[in-house]
């Protein structure tokens, strides 16, 4: 196991399901709607995890954004992945970075056991899986353990309507000068948002999505209150310019597709094709 990994989780208790689980915060009321629907979701049982996955997240462009981030993970790293649901994004861990290791957390316990499932035998080894609150982090930083060199975040922090709670907390765990926070959320996109005026349907940027969970897309509002929080210059990116399912274009998210693999190519940091893309995305090093 990795050596930062093993000091992370010295101090905790594994249940006997192989899940560390923590006390959690006030998520029950922050974000309980959106808890029940996830529980739904979990509750179900799959037979194909990535085909399910590919209705919602592009495969081969996330697998893509995955290689990018890890290159910039010093030896040894260890990654906290907020929101990490089904941890579908390390499942190819052991076959580019066997020195690396990533804590996992998930507000909703049951999406930590099909993580089990769709990671294999990397629970344990490379992975741990942490049954935890965003704004309430269970990690002391000390002598024994300084920190980790990277978060890594898609389409949490979007539903945690307390967003700078969620980015101090990030913050918190997060080595200094070095760390890496990484913050994918959907993206403002013009022209889905005609579309759905055209038909009738409510294009929310930021609010409640009725019934279902709080919603808020990348916006220069959440870019200011990273470089507050972290001290630091934020990029940006842009992905899943092909990738749509809310207009049900879902053939560039399967695993292997080449027009997927092409879509991994379009993702900039240029602002090309800005309004077409799906995804927004917000990196920053803490200061």
């Amino acid at each position: 196991m990795n050596s930062q990994l093993a000091a992370c989780i010295k101090k905790y208790t594994v249940d006997t399901d192989g899940i560390y689980c923590r006390v959690l915060s006030d998520i029950y009321s922050s974000q309980s709607v959106e808890k029940s629907l996830r529980e739904r979701i979990a509750a179900d049982s799959y037979d194909n995890y990535l085909q399910v996955i590919s209705n919602s997240h592009s495969i081969p462009v996330m697998d893509y954004e995955v290689e990018r981030f890890l290159l910039n993970m010093p030896q040894g790293a260890l990654i906290l992945d907020i929101g990490g649901c089904w941890g579908w994004h390390w499942r190819r861990l052991a076959n580019s970075r066997t020195d690396v290791g990533v804590v996992l957390i998930d507000f909703v316990r049951s999406n930590l056991t099909h993580a089990k499932n769709v990671l294999g035998d990397l629970v344990g080894r490379q992975v741990v899986l942490v049954h935890a609150d965003a704004t309430a982090l269970p990690f002391v930083i000390d002598e024994e353990f300084s920190g980790f060199d990277g978060v890594w975040t898609v389409q949490t922090f979007q539903h945690i309507p307390n967003f700078k709670k969620a980015l101090q907390e990030a913050h918190r765990v997060l080595k200094p000068h070095t760390g890496l926070f990484v913050n994918y959320s959907l993206n403002v996109q013009p022209p889905v948002r005609w579309l759905y005026r055209l038909f009738g349907r409510n294009y929310i940027t930021k609010g409640e999505v009725q019934g279902a969970f709080w919603l808020a897309r990348a916006s220069e509002e959440q870019k200011m209150f990273i470089e507050e929080v972290f001290g630091g210059k934020v990029s940006e990116r842009w992905s899943e310019i092909l990738f749509t399912p809310e207009l049900h274009f879902l053939l560039p998210g399967r695993a292997g597709s080449r027009l997927g693999q092409f879509d991994s190519f379009l993702s900039n940091n240029f602002g090309l094709l800005r309004y077409f893309a799906r995804q927004h995305s917000f990196h920053c090093r803490k200061q």
